[in-house]
């Protein structure tokens, strides 16, 4: 079984609440991260965590992974990656999470985000891996996404996998279902445990549904998708 702990290169860099500008502090606990506690500092990180948690092509992360200086009007500056990621074929991508006004020329901070960026895209560089910067409009993909992936991260933190899932997949083809007819096909489970089955193979990538546009319920409609091991 995959131990996570054997992977991870680097803890979070604890950053004092006042030097972050972020619009809200969140300490959710991440599945992927042995539940411990993490700190997030705005909505927007928040939200790109919950679609890092929920994304089965991720093995684990770490969030304030890494520092980095730059020189800018003549002073060394430091900046801090906001998440590095440890993708399931071993690949790493290190990422930065901007809100899109702050990408904009007009910004009174776009010089000091521009300096930043470049400096983090220049130590990627001579490490060869993989940079993002990612913003609102690839992180809030539909008005659902959010609301249900924090119910998906809640039940794989709290829940074990029932034992219903092996039955819940069986049930599950490459043709779209929608949940209202497993629970039919499966009326001898409580819905609630058929409905954490399925969350649970929605996170672990067996199942796959338009967790964006439609919310997680009797109507959502999910079909297989490319097989994981260790159900």
């Amino acid at each position: 079984m995959l131990n996570k702990n054997e992977f991870m290169k680097y803890e979070p860099i604890k950053v004092p609440r006042g030097k972050k500008y972020g619009s809200n502090y969140w300490i959710p606990r991440g599945n992927k991260v042995g539940k411990r506690t993490l700190e997030l500092y705005s909505d927007l990180e928040f939200e790109h965590w919950l679609t890092v948690e929920t994304n089965s092509d991720v093995i684990t992360y770490c969030e304030q992974p890494l520092e980095v200086t730059y020189l800018r009007n003549e002073r060394i500056h430091k900046s801090i990656f906001d998440m590095w990621i440890l993708n399931r074929d071993y690949s790493e991508t290190f990422v930065e999470v901007k809100y899109e006004r702050e990408l904009t020329s007009t910004e009174p901070k776009y010089d000091r985000t521009k300096r930043q960026i470049e400096a983090q895209q220049e130590w990627c560089r001579k490490n060869n891996v993989t940079y993002e910067v990612r913003t609102e409009k690839t992180i809030r993909k539909g008005r659902h996404s959010i609301e249900n992936r924090i119910a998906i991260t809640s039940a794989v933190l709290n829940s074990k996998k029932p034992i219903c899932t092996l039955e819940v997949l069986d049930c599950i083809s490459l043709d779209r279902k929608k949940i209202s007819d497993i629970f039919q096909g499966l009326s001898h489970y409580p819905e609630d445990q058929i409905n954490l089955a399925i969350k649970w193979l929605y996170y672990e990538g067996h199942v796959c549904a338009n967790i964006e546009d439609q919310i997680f319920g009797r109507n959502l409609e999910v079909y297989k998708c490319e097989q994981r091991a260790g159900i």
